[in-house]
């Protein structure tokens, strides 16, 4: 059964590799090739890293056979906890190394408290992150009584909008070392294969000599880890920070993650689809944006071309397995 899952994740990423070759190409010939434009490139580069981390957040909650929907909140309370933080200190190098560490922290502590009521108390994940995600952005709301937190730390600004050869943004660069870390967490490490089990089934996972609440707690916690640092690189880009920023990403999250191959239902997801489904849906909005259409249409299209791509992977998998199947049944 694992080599079959592997099997169709591989295809499934080739799928979603050539939907992405030809958006490229399209986009390319309906922008007269300004889409392939050192700027255009920048600039896309530049907009991926804070919805790449969340989206990989939301895959190990999936993963684990779960859902996190107060990941954004985490994000902008960890980014306003950091902001202070940073103010407080007088935009000093130590403060700026406190405000990234309480951030973090801070994201840590409120993917734990998810983890635990998760875990220990039994509480649906869509529930308690449902209900965390008011929870936390109403402490950011009363933290920052309602206002974008401003100009807290130039430095960390003039870091994270500083591009290698006028290409590769840092924040770019943090992003792809995150996403290694965790792909090398969920392959070459313990923890990472045991989360697949947990989520493929968790009530035997739990009967195995397996920890399962310990390793869902442990999960939420990275989930919030994560979520903390897209918040720092949120805040870090136009060095302001406040409690409802993005707050359309969380339902992208999702929607990227489905497209990258991650399965609801637990137990299947691959860092690598989740990264190019991201750096397809930017492909879009960045064409788009090239040919001037307003964002009513972007936020339009992208659904529908969402929605095609999943009914596509529908009936493409139902033809694989029934091929599958037909191949049993004859030998």
């Amino acid at each position: 059964m694992k080599n079959i899952s592997f099997i169709n994740q591989n295809k499934k990423f080739l799928r979603l590799f050539l939907i992405s070759l030809i958006v490229v190409i399209v986009m390319g010939l309906l922008t007269n090739m300004k889409f392939f434009s050192i700027r255009n490139w920048n600039s896309m580069l530049s907009m991926i890293p804070e919805l790449g981390i969340l989206s990989l957040g939301i895959m190990l909650a999936m993963i684990v056979g779960g859902i996190d929907l107060s990941i954004v909140s985490i994000a902008n309370l960890s980014g306003i906890i950091a902001a202070q933080t940073m103010l407080q200190i007088d935009n000093s190098f130590w403060g700026l190394v406190a405000g990234l560490i309480l951030g973090i922290a801070v994201g840590a502590l409120s993917g734990a408290l998810n983890g635990f009521l998760i875990a220990y108390v039994g509480v649906h994940p869509i529930l308690v992150t449902l209900g965390t995600f008011q929870l936390f952005k109403g402490i950011a709301i009363v933290i920052s009584k309602g206002y974008a937190i401003v100009n807290f730390s130039e430095g960390l600004t003039t870091v994270f909008n500083q591009s290698y050869f006028g290409l590769i943004p840092n924040i770019f660069i943090i992003f792809i070392l995150v996403g290694l870390l965790i792909s090398f967490i969920l392959v070459k490490t313990i923890f990472g294969q045991s989360i697949y089990f947990v989520g493929e089934n968790y009530k035997a996972s739990v009967y195995s000599s397996l920890n399962s609440k310990k390793l869902l707690l442990k999960t939420f916690i990275l989930i919030g880890i994560l979520g903390a640092i897209a918040g720092i690189i949120m805040s870090g880009k136009t060095n302001s920070a406040k409690a409802d920023y993005g707050a359309s990403y969380i339902l992208q999250s999702i929607l990227i993650c489905l497209l990258g191959g991650v399965n609801w239902e637990g137990g299947v997801g691959k860092t690598s689809g989740v990264i190019l489904s991201v750096f397809t849906l930017q492909f879009l909005n960045s064409g788009f944006g090239l040919l001037r259409f307003s964002n009513f249409f972007n936020i339009f299209f992208t659904g529908l071309f969402l929605l095609i791509v999943m009914i596509y992977y529908y009936y493409i998998e139902n033809y694989d397995l029934n091929r599958m199947k037909a191949k049993l049944h004859k030998t």
